[in-house]
């Protein structure tokens, strides 16, 4: 059996470039969110992701009760996400215990993180002492268990 280079080449460049496509999200008139590989007639449509460190740190309501001494972190996460591995990472070093909730497991978990932050289909999604925060920042994380 003889292997034809040129063909192995062409099968993985047909299927490695696609992968590199970008997406963008966008909002039409009627305010409804939109996502496509190609940009809208509209450019400046476009979400600026800009905001997101603003958008990150969005207060939770909270009963008032008093807060105990610890930290209270719950961490919304799936099984593959390599940012919410360094998230667990980062409070396991850091000595602070934690509730994981796996979305993708957990029909629940994921409805009470659709509410906590409607506005956010990523992950992880961590609640540190009722302050949702987008993502996994390090700083952002030591800065909301400092309050």
């Amino acid at each position: 059996m003889t292997i034809n280079h040129p063909l192995i080449l062409l099968f993985a460049l047909t299927f490695a470039l696609p992968a590199q496509a970008e997406i963008y999200k966008w909002t039409d008139a009627g305010g409804k969110s939109h996502f496509s590989g190609s940009k809208p007639a509209d450019p400046a449509a476009i979400e600026n992701r800009d905001d997101l460190k603003a958008k990150s740190q969005q207060p939770i309501p909270t009963d008032n009760t008093a807060q105990a001494a610890a930290p209270k972190v719950d961490l919304y996460v799936t099984s593959w996400c390599p940012y919410c591995k360094k998230a667990m990472a980062f409070l396991r070093e850091s000595n602070i215990a934690f509730n994981t909730y796996d979305i993708e497991q957990d029909l629940d978990a994921a409805a009470r993180k659709k509410t906590l932050d409607p506005g956010y289909g990523g992950i992880p999604l961590a609640v540190i002492n009722g302050t949702a925060i987008r993502g996994f920042s390090a700083s952002t994380y030591k800065e909301a268990l400092a309050k």
